[in-house]
């Protein structure tokens, strides 16, 4: 990361919303459930599956919880009836977890079920460190009954890999990221190394004892390592698919696309696009300081 990428990231708070949007663009779908179908079935057409995100998380009432609830009921509804490849992902704090944890998991269910219905799954994001445990023994709580429902493990944490070791036990659906809220160093490694080795002995353990394994990144040295996993490992057919976000690294998507891989499409959309710019640029200053050299360069 050079001192551009870092200074980009440091003013992006202080931009006009016009110039932020500008900015994140390439990586929002929009603002409507129709932004994202129609972006989900442009993916479709190239190869690609694709996870909707209703943007949005710590709401602070219940209204906004139901609204989010049928947006997502609705996406559902939508992938089934014009038959395109996709699913959809979920935080809890946006479905109402800090507000009514039983009405969060009730909440959580539905879609399940909906989903279920629509042979398609729910994947629960991870949030920060202060939802962790609650995710895993909501989705644990999820899985005895369900089996179409996925979770994040986090690589830069440390406790991800005793996570995945009981998570390995429930042949669970998994996807490993490196993870993107700040954390103290008790709690997440903080060196880039070995976050990139937990990342890959996370996919690798998960892989050897039978789970569905999200390979979430776009660094080109841990696809580079999950292909020697892979290789390694033989027989992984429809057990993993790599998963990247919304216009990020194109090069490198359509590259793993294009060597037979399968690949999700993380997608975006909604109101809130603003505060999630903010954040993904903030905490992916490389991100950052990319879109605005392209930008000076398009001038």
């Amino acid at each position: 990361m050079n001192l551009l990428d870092r200074v980009v990231a440091g003013t992006v708070p202080h931009l006009p919303r016009r110039l932020v949007g500008a900015v994140s663009r390439p990586y929002i779908a929009g603002e409507t459930l129709d932004d994202a179908l129609a972006v989900t079935r442009r993916l479709n057409e190239a190869g690609m599956a694709t996870t909707m995100d209703l943007l949005g998380e710590h709401v602070s009432n219940q209204g906004q919880v139901d609204a989010a609830v049928a947006v997502y009921r609705q996406a559902l509804s939508e992938l089934a009836r014009q038959g395109l490849d996709g699913n959809i992902s979920v935080k809890l704090t946006h479905l109402g977890l800090k507000l009514d944890r039983p009405r969060c998991v009730q909440n959580v269910r539905s879609l399940v079920e909906a989903a279920a219905a629509s042979k398609t799954m729910v994947r629960i994001d991870m949030e920060d460190s202060s939802t962790t445990s609650d995710t895993l023994e909501i989705y644990r709580e999820l899985r005895e009954t369900h089996d179409n429902v996925g979770v994040v493990l986090q690589a830069y944490l440390r406790r991800s890999e005793h996570d995945a070791r009981e998570l390995a036990r429930m042949g669970a659906r998994v996807r490993v990221c490196k993870g993107i809220y700040r954390e103290p160093a008790d709690i997440a490694f903080q060196d880039g190394d070995e976050i990139n080795r937990s990342f890959l002995q996370l996919v690798e353990h998960l892989l050897q004892q039978g789970c569905h394994v999200g390979i979430a990144t776009h660094d080109e040295r841990l696809v580079n390592g999950a292909y020697r996993i892979l290789e390694t490992e033989g027989g992984c057919v429809g057990h993993y698919e790599f998963q990247m976000l919304l216009g990020v690294t194109e090069r490198l998507r359509d590259g793993i696309v294009a060597a037979g891989h399968p690949l999700r499409v993380y997608v975006p959309f909604g109101a809130e696009w603003h505060a999630y710019s903010i954040r993904r640029l903030r905490e992916n200053p490389q991100i950052a300081g990319h879109v605005f050299r392209a930008m000076f360069r398009k001038r």
